[in-house]
């Protein structure tokens, strides 16, 4: 009889086990029509683990936004290489090459406060070179959380080029009502970017996290820098192309920086102190 009872008690209990497996609910995989998870043909993946509703993304991360981002990166086992979560968003340019190729398609597309998984493959990543200061090898799959804390979307404005070839485009303008101005003597805080003509990556102060610091029309930087930045307004963003003469002529700068090379910049006003603030 005890065996009966306890027999039939141990098949309900298995029962029940079994109709509650099969009752779990499936986890999304959209929400609000958009897929929750995704991997590309070249091996990027992509999960969305804070979704942001319709009603609240009011605008999308797209080329040429400057972005404000939290990241975590960990290895394949889970350990921590790097975080800046509940310190300063890391702030880059998208579409710019300022971070890996990887980083720039995961940041894409996103909504102020969505966060993110992301799985970037070594050839999107830091490829053949890895990054020693953090201790990323050749080749290295790299696995980040990440999340949209802010983007800022620029307004264009006028292009010209001086007769001895320096070139200006405002590619994002301040209204003259609340510009203020860069004159010679004020203590410049810009962010640049730095490529060759033929693309070829040199320098960003994006990369460091820290805006450059300078006063101008006191010969700290080159004459074609000191006149591009001259009259812009604080939080103005220009491209810049400074011809060899008015760059580093035909020494060049050593190592990555070759004689009469044209320099193609991408430069910021993030802050700016007028000398009669000092």
């Amino acid at each position: 009889m005890w065996s009966n009872i306890c027999c039939g008690l141990l098949l309900a209990t298995v029962a029940t086990i079994v109709v509650s497996i099969e009752e779990e609910p499936e986890k999304p995989t959209t929400f609000q029509g958009q897929k929750l998870s995704w991997k590309d043909e070249d091996g990027l993946e992509i999960k969305i683990i804070r979704p942001i509703s319709e009603e609240k993304c009011k605008i999308k991360s797209q080329e040429g936004d400057t972005v404000e981002q939290y990241y975590k990166l960990t290895d394949e086992k889970g350990n921590e290489v790097g975080s800046n979560f509940g310190k300063k968003p890391y702030t880059f340019t998208l579409g710019k090459a300022q971070v890996i190729k990887g980083m720039d398609r995961a940041m894409t597309g996103m909504c102020i406060g969505e966060k993110r998984k992301v799985v970037i493959p070594g050839h999107l990543g830091f490829g053949d070179s890895g990054r020693e200061r953090d201790n990323i090898q050749k080749d290295q799959t790299l696995y980040y959380t990440v999340q949209l804390v802010d983007l800022f979307r620029p307004v264009p404005g006028p292009k010209w080029v001086d007769e001895d070839g320096l070139s200006i485009e405002v590619t994002h303008k301040i209204d003259e009502d609340k510009c203020k101005k860069a004159t010679p003597g004020d203590t410049i805080h810009q962010h640049y970017t730095l490529h060759l003509e033929d693309g070829t990556f040199v320098d960003s102060s994006f990369s460091r996290n820290a805006p450059f610091i300078f006063k101008l029309g006191a010969k700290q930087v080159i004459a074609g820098m000191d006149r591009a930045m001259t009259n812009m307004c604080e939080g103005e963003k220009r491209k810049v192309v400074i011809p060899a003469p008015l760059g580093y002529g035909p020494e060049g700068r050593e190592p990555s920086i070759p004689g009469n090379a044209t320099l193609y910049f991408e430069i910021e006003l993030n802050k700016l102190i007028k000398k009669d603030e000092l």
